[in-house]
């Protein structure tokens, strides 16, 4: 009766052994399953994260060229307006009106004003030279060099 009691046993422990086995598989694999689902779970918190901030960036992006163009445009308006108003404007665009005026007024007064003096006619020495000769061709330079060599000779 002991070899009954003996093999009794052991097919009770193996069949409490199946059943722990299956048991400790089981958590086992469920743990590998949670740990991927985590992961998984992690990956698309991260790729969600990672989209948001490209719409972020690129809504940003969108913003700064409609600024761009915006400004773009608001240059190219200046510029077409200038280049309108200086058809119409007058010969110096880069006065104001009243300086303008004044500048007409005194070419005007100017004119009378260089009307009155004396004409020169072309054949006329300019002012700003000597009526004599001076310097080096002077005649006086000329007898001085002329006495020099007489005295070394």
């Amino acid at each position: 009766m002991s070899w009954i009691i003996g093999v009794l046993l052991v097919v009770a422990g193996a069949i409490i052994g199946f059943f722990a086995a299956r048991y400790s598989q089981s958590k086992g694999l469920s743990g590998d399953l949670e740990e991927q689902v985590q992961q998984s779970q992690q990956r698309l918190t991260d790729y969600q994260r990672e989209v948001a901030e490209h719409f972020a960036t690129a809504n940003a992006m969108v913003e700064q060229l409609a600024d761009t163009q915006q400004r773009l445009q608001s240059y190219l308006n200046q510029s077409a307006e200038l280049l309108e108003k200086s058809d119409v404007q007058s010969d110096l665009p880069f006065f104001a009106e009243d300086t303008i005026k004044q500048l007409r007024v005194a070419n005007s007064l100017n004119k009378d004003h260089r009307s009155g003096r004396d004409s020169y006619s072309a054949n006329d020495i300019p002012r700003d030279y000597t009526e004599g000769s001076s310097g080096l061709f002077s005649s006086s330079y000329e007898q001085d060099q002329e006495k020099e060599s007489s005295k070394t000779s």
